[in-house]
């Protein structure tokens, strides 16, 4: 089942879907997983990717207000934790009575990672106490999510190598029209490129992508610009 999850996950095209396919298919190895969140780490914290339903997505979205909570907990420490009552739990004193007040009463966290990298966390939240006290339950999160962040990396990096390509062709494209317009060589129209994104403090593919929209040369622009 694990292999045939993981072959199915690893051929989701990017990471939107591949992270709602996560999240779904959580509940094949973990019957209870019914209510799943999976959040990422981005450089101003975690941000919800996917979500089974309004409960899980909300549930979250307390944890980010109030800078605390299971999901936080495992991606700053790594590992997984369980929680069999939610709202007698002490650990998170302004997220756990909200999120029990949400319907929140037990639930199990494990961080994702890859290689040494932590990914962000799925967290599976129960609307009763006691859930996911089953080692088996636990033992196949975590084999589940060693599976879940190979496969998100995968799209990551596949994503990542698909706009390198991108970037190259549109800068490829606009240093030819460089060389048209001006009789100049790749080497040349490149650094013309790139003193364009300097002094315009645009990125260069963002530049090469004016040019090629446009046809013209930013510097030409401003010329008839102030012919006018």
């Amino acid at each position: 089942m694990f292999a045939r999850l993981a072959a199915e996950l690893h051929q989701e095209p990017d990471e939107a879907t591949a992270s709602q396919a996560i999240v779904t298919r959580l509940r094949e190895v973990v019957p209870e997983a019914r209510r799943v969140s999976l959040a990422v780490r981005e450089s101003r914290g975690l941000r919800t990717l996917a979500s089974s339903d309004r409960l899980a997505n909300e549930a979250d979205a307390l944890q980010y207000a109030l800078g605390e909570g299971p999901a936080i907990e495992v991606v700053d420490q790594g590992g997984w934790l369980r929680v069999g009552d939610v709202d007698s739990d002490a650990r998170w004193q302004g997220w756990a009575p909200r999120a029990a007040a949400l319907g929140v009463r037990s639930l199990l966290a494990v961080a994702l990672v890859d290689g040494e990298e932590t990914l962000g966390a799925l967290t599976v939240y129960g609307t009763d106490p006691g859930g996911f006290s089953e080692r088996d339950a636990v033992e196949h999160a975590l084999a589940y999510a060693a599976h879940a962040a190979t496969a998100l990396a995968c799209t990551r990096r596949a994503a990542t190598l698909e706009t390198a390509v991108s970037s190259r062709h549109v800068i490829g494209m606009a240093q030819g029209i460089a060389m048209e317009r001006y009789g100049i060589g790749a080497q040349q129209s490149f650094e013309l490129l790139r003193r364009l994104s300097s002094t315009t403090n645009v990125k260069l593919r963002d530049v090469a992508a004016q040019i090629v929209e446009t046809r013209t040369i930013p510097v030409e622009r401003d010329r008839e610009h102030s012919e006018d």
